[in-house]
């Protein structure tokens, strides 16, 4: 199949297929040239229509959330719709046989726009959103008020369930985008600063929605722990299932939001659940694992949670309606602490130096700061850091590769030394504000 050459560049996101011939999908070309969906032939690749949700957009809105596709009740004809909930806070219903916008409504707090112009389907900016005036603060971040986890539909009671974000973004002009998350010293730059500073643990909140495509309004919401919860599956009896970040499986009701069931599967969840029959028997499984972007780079912002590196085991966990096994426990949460080095005399120019090293090199792994939110080792608790030696096997000879840490060859002396000083000056941080609490 040849694609049309018509079409961006790239497409993302995960394809939808109607009628055996559009495919539905998230395109881009380069940066914020698009972000919206492009429609195919699923046989040919003929470009049939496309929707582009953010023009020319700087706040790294994207638009490879997953797409959900229905025949709705609309405005007394029944309308094949996309409904689409992407990072930029608005919540569109589109006709996915033509392409046309049918309405597109916040689903979340959002301040770069007022609303979409349902002649045009652009978003009206707000003055100062852009950041020419140099600052600005926005909403959503750019993690966004929907991110990857999956929000899904129930025909019976009319509603989208979706894990939102309220976060809010901080943005400058000289072409690095800033996210305080309400911290007047914490940074995100991407491609330069990844995370460069750690994100206070109670920076954002997530809530789970049941929202309205119909009438495009909110029908209930509980909240979540902290922001980073799972995605949704809802089933034909009136049930809403989501794991969430503290390690909950829960079932909701779907009309209402009132909890009906959880279970504690022993680890934070990303996934978003299954079920299926056999044997006349229904079961719901899921993913049990604590992963994802923010995981990686959100710092206190997930380790608050308590998931450690390599402390509770991931699995596949089943459930099964009259099942009296019971799950194995895992090693409750447990927060790591700085390893103390009292004879280790922090040198303060090393340690800038060593953030940078840090910055360019750990944080996407070891988390911001050396504050790991569980996804790598929590380098504050390392007495590797305090060898010089052991650092150099690890970093310049690669003792650990087969554990999945890469050597990092190109440091000389000068650069470990300035990187141990920087991770030991963020564990004395960390052991002062734990003595302060």
């Amino acid at each position: 199949m040849t694609l049309d050459p018509k079409l961006p560049q790239f497409i993302t996101g995960a394809p939808k297929a109607f009628n055996g011939k559009v495919i539905i999908g998230n395109g881009g070309a380069e940066e914020g040239a698009m972000r919206g969906y492009v429609a195919l032939d699923a046989d040919t690749g003929e470009y049939r229509w496309h929707y582009q949700t953010v023009p020319g957009e700087s706040w790294d809105y994207n638009s490879s959330m997953d797409i959900v596709l229905a025949d709705l009740e609309i405005g007394g004809r029944k309308v094949k719709a996309l409904m689409h909930a992407p990072k930029n806070g608005f919540f569109y219903v589109i006709d996915r046989e033509n392409g046309k916008l049918i309405s597109a409504e916040p689903f979340a707090h959002i301040t770069w726009a007022s609303h979409v112009d349902m002649e045009t389907g652009r978003p009206v900016e707000n003055p100062g959103a852009r950041y020419e005036d140099h600052y600005e603060l926005v909403y959503p971040s750019p993690i966004g008020a929907h991110n990857w986890h999956p929000m899904s539909y129930n025909p019976g009671t009319g509603l989208v369930y979706i894990p939102a974000i309220d976060l809010a973004g901080e943005y400058d002009d000289q072409g690095i985008d800033l996210a305080s998350w309400q911290s007047p010293d914490w940074e995100f730059q991407p491609g330069v600063n990844v995370f460069g500073s750690d994100p206070p643990a109670d920076a954002g909140t997530g809530t789970l929605k049941a929202w309205d495509p119909v009438q495009q309004k909110l029908v209930w919401e509980v909240p979540n722990p902290g922001m980073w919860n799972a995605g949704t599956m809802t089933t034909a009896g009136n049930l809403v299932f989501q794991g969430q970040a503290s390690g909950d499986f829960v079932a909701y009701a779907a009309d209402s939001g009132d909890i009906l069931w959880k279970s504690h599967a022993g680890l934070g969840i990303s996934a978003p659940p299954v079920t299926y029959s056999a044997n006349g028997r229904q079961y719901v499984s899921v993913l049990v694992g604590w992963g994802g972007a923010m995981v990686a780079l959100g710092g206190s912002l997930t380790a608050q949670h308590g998931w450690a590196y390599k402390a509770q085991p991931r699995r596949l966990v089943t459930f099964a309606p009259g099942s009296e096994v019971v799950l194995p426990a895992s090693p409750p949460p447990r927060r790591e602490q700085p390893l103390p080095a009292p004879d280790f005399q922090v040198d303060l120019v090393l340690a800038e130096r060593g953030a940078e090293i840090y910055i360019g090199r750990c944080t996407l792994c070891h988390g911001p700061t050396a504050v790991s939110g569980g996804k790598a080792s929590d380098l504050r608790a390392s007495a590797i850091v305090l060898s010089g030696p052991a650092l150099a096997d690890v970093l310049q000879g690669g003792s650990r590769n087969a554990m999945g840490m890469p050597a990092f060859a190109e440091l000389g002396p000068e650069d470990l030394s300035a990187l141990q000083h920087y991770i030991r000056k963020q564990a004395d941080d960390g052991l002062r504000a734990a003595k302060a609490e």
